[in-house]
């Protein structure tokens, strides 16, 4: 065990971070919550293995919403081991009907509300409703042992609930979906792009980065930009906005606070909170 998992028991790890797949890890070293599945099956028990863990290492999974980018191997997971899952309970209706998890086993359910904490493996877990198109759309805060982290993604607008949430964590994990030029040039259809862009869509990396450099205080351990789009963004993008927004709002990133893009297909590795 190393210096930095001595000083913090509480982990997070990204196992895919994009409109291809999301899918993340909370918790601590030997077991924990995945917060959305929306990898393969397949990728998640090999992203588990990277990280000396087993499906049995996971006691439940939080769902933010029904968007195939985010419960793609939902079903085939739980058939292998029934892990409950929480979600919102119009969530949960959207995944009973949904292509890709209606054959899941609904006893697995777990209807949450939202601003209602409830315990899951000792971590104090409060969801919150979020800005966005899909059905019971949620972020999550989490708290073990006074170690906080908020995962606020796929929102249309940085509303004052959502912005609550976020500063109340010393590790966030906060979207930074499109470059507005890349999106306004880009190939997609007109109605797309208004849907990205919109109330109910994706936040953009200035709206992103302006909140960041409002809310950034020294305690703030790690800032993790999540969500980029393959097609609109690219990491470099999403930093130098970040960074053009620090410096316009004159904010010195101490040492102690980790800024970085999580990455598209890769496992971030552990991230100690």
């Amino acid at each position: 065990m190393d210096l930095f998992s001595c000083l913090s028991p509480f982990v997070f790890c990204s196992f895919a971070s994009g409109s291809s797949g999301n899918c993340y890890y909370v918790g601590r070293q030997d077991e924990g919550i995945l917060v959305d599945v929306g990898i393969s099956a397949k990728q998640v028990m090999m992203m588990l293995k990277q990280n000396d863990l087993r499906l049995e290492n996971i006691k439940g999974i939080l769902i933010t919403h029904d968007h195939i980018d985010h419960v793609l191997g939902l079903e085939t997971l739980t058939k292998s081991c029934p892990i409950p899952i929480y979600a919102h309970s119009d969530c949960l209706g959207g995944l009973a009907e949904g292509k890709a998890t209606k054959g899941i086993d609904h006893s697995l359910f777990r209807d949450i509300e939202p601003m209602q904490p409830f315990q899951l493996m000792g971590i104090k877990v409060e969801a919150f409703p979020v800005m966005h198109d899909g059905r019971g759309a949620m972020g999550y805060h989490f708290d073990y042992e006074g170690h906080t982290l908020t995962i606020a993604t796929d929102i249309g607008m940085l509303d004052n609930v959502v912005k609550t949430y976020l500063r109340r964590a010393d590790s966030i994990v906060i979207e930074s979906n499109y470059d507005t030029e890349m999106l306004e040039k880009g190939p997609y259809p007109f109605i797309l792009k208004q849907r990205i862009a919109g109330p109910f869509g994706h936040l953009s990396n200035l709206e992103s980065a302006r909140f960041v450099a409002e809310c950034y205080h020294p305690r703030i351990k790690n800032i993790m930009l999540c969500h980029l789009s393959e097609n609109n963004n690219t990491p470099e993008h999403a930093m130098q906005c970040l960074y053009e927004q620090f410096r316009k709002k004159q904010v010195i990133v101490q040492p102690n606070t980790s800024v970085f893009p999580l990455p598209r297909h890769k496992c971030s590795g552990f991230v100690y909170l």
